[in-house]
């Protein structure tokens, strides 16, 4: 995407952000910048110049509340998206769009809506030991991917080509989705993160072989951070948290690696 274009998708992305900030403000939710948005809040006081999204982060029993009452509680010019609001949704966090725009991914699905969006990621209690969060990793994994292709994604694509290796490998799970529903795969799924006890750590729903780990205390206490024009709650302790996500977060990637990476193909700025 070149550059003067993601600056205009970045500025969107920022309003939806105001939106989520202004709700959640004013019904007492606890929402905060998350990896690459607090790494640039922190770094850039702002958006990473080459980033192409947003990312929040909520502890569960905030992300429950926040889904319940968006359809109420958001303007009329935005939506809030999950599994619980789209049968063929397959992510287990949500997205915030803004109507009347277009932001469709070479991986994904069409969904009535698919405007530009910032992505916001429930947190839950992880297990106490090595044993059980590999367990509980892999039991979800096999469920997401069942049903990304119950909700006809296509993760083996990057842009326009075909990763032979991924398609094949999702062949198992193309078979298993035809014998499952969709909303069996969601209930199972959060019931594996419901049944672990109230703990000093959590990890993010992200779905993916490898799962980051945060203290719990680093989404309970807060601290307020510029971000552009405005500010955004993000951990207190924030070099210890964007140590633990990024090491050296301060120095930025080489050149030929500073570049967005959701692979979109449709862009409409609705404007």
């Amino acid at each position: 995407m070149e550059r003067e274009l993601l600056r205009k998708v970045q500025l969107i992305q920022l309003e939806i952000a105001k939106e989520l900030k202004r709700v959640c403000e004013e019904n007492d939710i606890r929402c905060f910048l998350n990896w690459g948005s607090f790494l640039g809040a922190v770094r850039h006081k702002g958006f990473i110049p080459w980033d192409d999204d947003m990312d929040f982060g909520m502890l569960r029993q905030d992300y429950e509340k926040f889904r319940r009452i968006a359809p109420e509680k958001l303007g009329p010019e935005f939506v809030f998206q999950d599994w619980s609001t789209e049968e063929n949704y397959a992510l287990p966090f949500g997205k915030l769009r803004k109507r009347g725009t277009l932001f469709v991914e070479a991986k994904g699905t069409r969904f009535p809506e698919n405007g530009i969006y910032i992505d916001i990621f429930p947190l839950d209690y992880a297990p106490q030991s090595p044993e059980d969060r590999e367990k509980l990793t892999r039991q979800q994994l096999h469920l997401f991917r069942v049903k990304m292709m119950k909700s006809g994604y296509t993760p083996w694509m990057e842009e326009d080509r075909i990763v032979w290796k991924k398609r094949i490998g999702y062949l198992f799970y193309q078979f298993l989705s035809l014998f499952v529903s969709g909303k069996g795969l969601v209930r199972r799924y959060e019931a594996l993160s419901a049944a672990v006890p109230e703990s000093d750590t959590v990890y993010e729903q992200f779905a993916t072989p490898v799962t980051h780990y945060l203290k719990t205390r680093w989404c309970t206490e807060l601290a307020e951070y510029p971000f552009e024009d405005t500010t955004f709650a993000g951990p207190k302790e924030y070099d210890a948290v964007l140590t633990a996500m990024y090491g050296d977060y301060m120095t930025p990637p080489p050149e030929d690696q500073r570049e967005n990476r959701h692979q979109i193909m449709e862009i409409d700025l609705g404007q």
